[in-house]
């Protein structure tokens, strides 16, 4: 009997409350929620970090960022990722990234039979935005990626396949090469640097093909599909600098640790997976490796930090897990943060500022009124302690971490490349 293929979307930047099959009603993204009517909407994941190759190494491999490696720019991916589980298992597997530090000198590719990503030479989207012609090239962001994986589909639709595809152009930056191209309409839909716009923009140019070519093969109930987000962002929930070199830009950027930041949209249909339900309830993006290898019957010996999510969707609500999230780049944010979430609270600590703060998520979703200042009581103060003794833990106790062999003029390049993003000074 034929396995299962397997399909991961991750768009970038995406929050789940601006996806019309979790209630948004300005645009409507029909073909994501298409998935979610065949398959299990989880109402609140929450995302290992808010910086993309972050966050993506933690989905792939199920662990946190003190085992996989990835804290910097500049680190290797060192876990073994689900690409590697499945080409072990006998998939055909192939990659397609917009963003360079989901390449391959960062050690993404791993597993991957074909591996597209940004390369030098191609056209990218910030050159509106930064006319120089050396720093146009450097800046490695985009990769229209679209027609050649539905390519690579036909390809190996008689073989058992995985494909991770991650689609950058929701980010913001993208839309005045959107616009140029025709993919975006002047004035339509514009607040946010055209937010609502790129996200229906992906529903429509990326979901929808790739559902449409697995259709036409007659692949679409033996393929098991995941559409998800890498983080979220602010659009004005919490006050923010200007992005640095786009200082007629605040909004959005995710560089902290609010829900905003962190909450991801995921959808998982699947064989054996009741259609159209909802999940209450936080779920990790950690958890999705470990739930993918239960549904897809593969059994693995690594000791991972996610857990299957399968007796939730079965109770229909998910409970008792502790987030961990962190982003310790201090050059790109507020400084070196770490979080801890629960279903009832948040715990942020910013290690560079030397400061903490401790929301009540049941009476401020939001996350505007830090309590920590009125925690008096011994259980409150005891919960506290193993909180940080646990951010301690995942600070300390790391695997050898490892860098890629990047060369000073490389590593320039890669800064360069960050300016630009606005994500550092």
């Amino acid at each position: 009997m034929r396995k299962p293929n397997l399909i991961l979307i991750t768009l970038d930047e995406v929050r789940p409350d601006h996806l019309s099959c979790y209630g948004y009603q300005r645009i409507n993204t029909e073909n994501i929620d298409k998935l979610a009517k065949d398959g299990v909407l989880f109402e609140t994941c929450i995302s290992a970090s808010c910086f993309t190759p972050i966050a993506h190494a933690s989905l792939l491999t199920g662990m946190y960022p003190n085992v996989h490696g990835v804290r910097d720019p500049y680190c290797v991916l060192q876990s073994t990722t689900i690409a590697q589980i499945l080409k072990e298992n006998g998939y055909r597997t192939a990659g397609f990234v917009g963003n360079g530090l989901l390449g391959a000198k960062h050690g993404f590719n791993a597993g991957f039979d074909y591996y597209d990503e940004p390369k030098e030479g191609e056209e990218i989207f910030e050159r509106h935005r930064y006319p120089d012609e050396e720093q146009r090239e450097m800046f490695l962001m985009g990769n229209w990626w679209i027609p050649r994986a539905v390519e690579w589909i036909r390809e190996n639709s008689s073989s058992n396949f995985f494909i991770w595809g991650h689609f950058y152009h929701t980010h913001e930056g993208s839309e005045h090469y959107l616009l140029e191209k025709g993919l975006l309409k002047e004035g339509e839909l514009s607040e946010f640097q055209y937010y609502d716009a790129k996200i229906k923009l992906a529903d429509e140019k990326v979901i929808k093909p790739i559902v449409s070519t697995i259709e036409e093969l007659g692949l679409y109930d033996n393929t098991y599909f995941v559409v998800m987000s890498d983080h979220g962002t602010t659009l004005g929930e919490h006050p923010a600098e200007p992005i640095p070199w786009r200082k007629e830009v605040t909004y959005p950027q995710h560089t902290n640790m609010w829900d905003t930041d962190l909450k991801v949209a995921l959808i998982i249909k699947a064989e054996g997976l009741p259609k159209g339900k909802k999940v209450k309830g936080m779920v990790r993006s950690i958890d999705v490796l470990p739930t993918l290898l239960e549904l897809l019957g593969i059994s693995t010996n690594l000791s991972l930090d996610g857990t299957s999510l399968i007796p939730f969707v079965e109770k229909g609500e998910a409970s008792g897990l502790v987030a961990y999230a962190e982003e310790l780049y201090e050059r790109r944010g507020p400084g070196a943060l770490q979080a801890i979430r629960t279903d009832n609270y948040k715990f942020i600590r910013n290690l560079s500022e030397g400061t903490e703060a401790l929301y009540n998520l049941k009476e401020d979703p939001g996350e505007q009124n830090n309590i920590l200042p009125n925690v008096w009581t011994q259980a409150e103060r005891k919960m506290l302690r193993a909180w940080r003794e646990k951010m301690n833990a995942y600070l300390w106790k790391t695997t050898g971490l490892r860098q890629a062999a990047f060369s000073e003029e490389e590593k320039k390049r890669i800064e360069d490349r960050l300016r630009a993003l606005g994500y550092i000074e």
